[in-house]
């Protein structure tokens, strides 16, 4: 068999491990809900029993394998391969991941952040091909991204550019996010804190479907605020909409340092539809005078959740 490849996607809700062949052709994959109380090393145990599993299932040995690519939800240290900050799965702090999974896999392994990955897939293969310079933007359970410029994927001095959601937008509004910093635009925007604004607002009295949707204050998740929005209620509504404008601003502002105005848009948040997505593009446009003469092109990802999966892959020489 030729060399194959297999990419892992840890996310801050699930993990994804694929296998591919040398023409990444997909040959087998699994999904697996991500444990939060797990430790550094347990969750590392549990991705190379997994991977193994999975290997095993496609009916590819080791020898089969040129390497391993790992999409991890932090800041990386690429000369280490190591995590040094990640808001969603605190326990990876400061720990070296490529080494740890070598050590379990004995293969080679290769590491980078999820939004990098996923906008190096969506380059290569769907919503950004032939764009030699775009801004790739991950709205899901944290806010992440990627940039590609001149062709290439920017990861900036120290590996770590590219970490859109952390960027700064307001000293007044926002949750305590794992950056250290309230008011970066994960802490307004991200699935997390936008649940965590609905659960506040119903605490203080708002009465909101959602809270039927969810059946309990601590279930409350962006299925439950997106299935409030499909009956127009007024808190789905501004929940929606107050995240939507914070990403809008966070657009205008990418433009206005990197003058690139091609966004591809992924992740679980975008599942809201249209009302969530024409709202974010419109608070952009109410934003960038630049916009009247070179308008933005806001494209959806076609890769689906797939796509730091096969980034990974793809991180394999």
């Amino acid at each position: 068999m030729n060399k194959c490849t297999i990419g892992i996607d840890v996310g801050g809700t699930h993990i994804k491990i694929g296998v591919f062949d040398a023409e990444m052709n997909l040959l087998a994959e699994d999904k697996f809900l991500t444990d939060a109380e797990s430790t550094a090393a347990e969750l590392m145990d549990f991705l190379g029993l997994q991977t193994a599993a999975l290997m095993k299932k496609a009916g590819v040995t080791r020898e089969d394998v040129r390497g391993v690519g790992a999409a991890f939800p932090a800041s990386i240290d690429a000369r280490r391969g190591a995590t040094l900050e990640s808001s969603n799965i605190v326990q990876l702090n400061d720990q070296p991941v490529r080494d740890m999974l070598h050590q379990r896999l004995e293969l080679p392994v290769y590491v980078d952040n999820d939004g990098n990955l996923a906008a190096l897939a969506e380059h290569r293969f769907d919503a950004g091909r032939g764009y030699d310079n775009l801004i790739y933007a991950t709205l899901a359970t944290g806010i992440g991204g990627g940039l590609i410029i001149n062709g290439q994927l920017y990861r900036g001095m120290h590996g770590m550019a590219g970490e859109i959601g952390h960027m700064f937008i307001s000293d007044s509004t926002g949750y305590p996010c794992g950056c250290g910093v309230i008011g970066c635009v994960q802490s307004i925007s991200s699935g997390l804190f936008m649940a965590r604004y609905a659960m506040d607002r119903i605490k203080e009295g708002e009465e909101s479907r959602i809270l039927d949707y969810a059946g309990t204050l601590s279930n409350i998740d962006m299925m439950a605020v997106g299935r409030a929005l499909q009956v127009n209620d007024p808190l789905a509504l501004e929940v929606v909409n107050r995240g939507a404008e914070y990403l809008g601003r966070m657009f205008h502002s990418l433009n206005q340092i990197f003058d690139i105005n091609v966004f591809v848009y992924g992740g679980g948040i975008t599942n809201l539809g249209h009302r969530f997505t024409d709202r974010m593009i419109a608070s952009y446009k109410h934003h960038s005078l630049i916009d009247q003469k070179y308008p933005a092109k806001f494209l959806p990802a076609e890769l689906g959740e797939r796509a730091e999966m096969i980034g990974a892959a793809l991180l394999v020489p």
